[in-house]
């Protein structure tokens, strides 16, 4: 079994109104090196605080998933990890771990699963398909659930528009930020969610900016978690302030992301992160193209 090279996105999920659905593909890439070896082993460079090194590393988990799934036997491998995705801030760093395996092992094994396979595995160690699909696939990826397991599907993002993200230097744990949702919501909530959520794909679709700014808001997730992301309201108006169409929480938080014209976008950012300042949130606000390239494999 010969040596593989998988590099994976982060990914930006919800985008407003998609709660579990939506997700964008961002250049903020994890990085994994597999080799076999005698036994499952991870070596993270970087900041490897929290991150497991034996078979609970959600590569290794997610890998022997796949092999499973294949009906395959994937021999123990040492795997390097190395990631410039920050931890617990809403960008995906635990679905580029999982697609990183998934799409490892895959490989590894001669490529047995298609890509919908492969997403449903992913999806069953995430436990949603948002950010999975979008870091698979990479671009914009809508998600549906069915009974055989989630499908997804690309939509090309417009080539004038840029993603502003601001990362505050504190992380949010995913398990906190989902706990504090409603069980339940209003008819009148999943009403506006739905409208908007159709309309953020139209605005897409068209490159039209003026609809994204009416479709990039939320009832279902971010009003719950406001109280964990307390800046989030004054970035997202400093934003749209500065000439972004919208501005929302980037998946569970606490992350923010905002969507601008090219030519906006250096201000919009730095008024994001002089807003989250003014707020007593420290971070950093940079400029990103929406990535179109998933995962890939490759010999190192």
């Amino acid at each position: 079994m010969i040596p593989l090279r998988v590099r994976v996105p982060a990914t930006a999920a919800n985008i407003g109104p998609g709660f579990d659905s939506f997700a964008l593909a961002l250049p903020l890439l994890a990085d994994f090196e597999m080799r076999p070896a005698r036994l499952w082993s991870v070596t993270v460079e970087g900041d490897p605080a929290g991150i497991p090194t034996g078979e609970d590393n959600l590569f290794v988990v997610a890998a022997c998933a796949t092999a499973a799934t294949a009906g395959r036997s994937l021999p123990p491998q040492h795997v390097t990890q190395r990631s410039t995705i920050p931890t617990g801030r809403g960008l995906g760093s635990s679905a580029a771990a999982i697609v990183g395996g998934c799409v490892a092992a895959n490989a590894a094994l001669g490529g047995p699963l298609d890509r919908r396979t492969l997403l449903r595995v992913a999806s069953d160690v995430e436990g949603h398909p948002d950010n999975v699909a979008g870091a698979l696939q990479g671009g914009f990826t809508l998600t549906l659930p069915t009974e055989d397991g989630p499908v997804a599907t690309r939509l090309p993002f417009p080539s004038a528009w840029r993603v502003c993200l601001f990362v505050p230097s504190r992380s949010l744990s995913t398990d906190e930020a989902r706990a504090v949702l409603p069980p339940s919501v209003s008819r009148d909530d999943a009403v506006f969610n739905l409208a908007h959520a159709a309309a953020l794909v139209a605005a897409i679709l068209r490159a039209d900016g003026a609809l994204l700014g009416f479709a990039m808001h939320d009832r279902l997730h971010e009003p719950a978690r406001l109280r964990l992301v307390p800046a989030l309201e004054e970035i997202a108006a400093a934003a749209r302030s500065a000439g972004a169409f919208g501005a929302a929480l980037s998946g569970a938080g606490p992350s923010v992301i905002a969507v601008a014209p090219v030519r906006l976008a250096p201000r919009v950012a730095a008024v994001m992160e002089e807003a989250a300042a003014g707020a007593g949130t420290s971070g950093r606000a940079r400029v990103l193209r929406v990535r179109t390239a998933g995962a890939t494999a490759q010999p190192p």
